[in-house]
């Protein structure tokens, strides 16, 4: 084997080591999260709110969203906290969460239609 074959396997095996030693085997989070605010979502589908019951950080927003072909449902709170109307197929509905609590909440067309939302904080 001659001199000049010697070097590209040089070569490739510094560049294996410099770029093993970069990886740390840890995770690289993103720049800042700070602030960032969490989000969930609530499916309403088969005359149920999926998940029926929700546990979010304070300073959540949860979005509803009518997924059930052809019929109209709300999301309203059993202390009236919040009122969503009528939500047609496809329609969306948001609710942030300040309080840490738990709220329970049905629609008004369909009560038998009820779930609970946990706020921590």
């Amino acid at each position: 084997m001659g001199d000049r074959n010697v070097l590209p396997i040089l070569m490739t095996l510094v560049a294996a080591i410099v770029l093993a030693s970069c990886s740390s085997g840890t995770t690289q989070e993103p720049a800042s999260t700070t602030g960032a605010a969490a989000a969930a979502a609530i499916s309403i589908e088969d005359f149920r709110f999926q998940p029926p019951d929700l546990t979010v950080p304070v300073g959540a927003t949860v979005t509803w969203t009518n997924d059930e072909a052809g019929i109209a449902h709300t999301t309203t709170a059993d202390d009236g906290t919040w009122n969503s109307g009528s939500l047609q197929p496809g329609d969306a509905f948001e609710m942030t969460f300040d309080q840490p609590g738990t709220y329970s909440y049905f629609c008004s067309i369909h009560p038998s239609m009820q779930a609970t939302i946990t706020v921590q904080g």
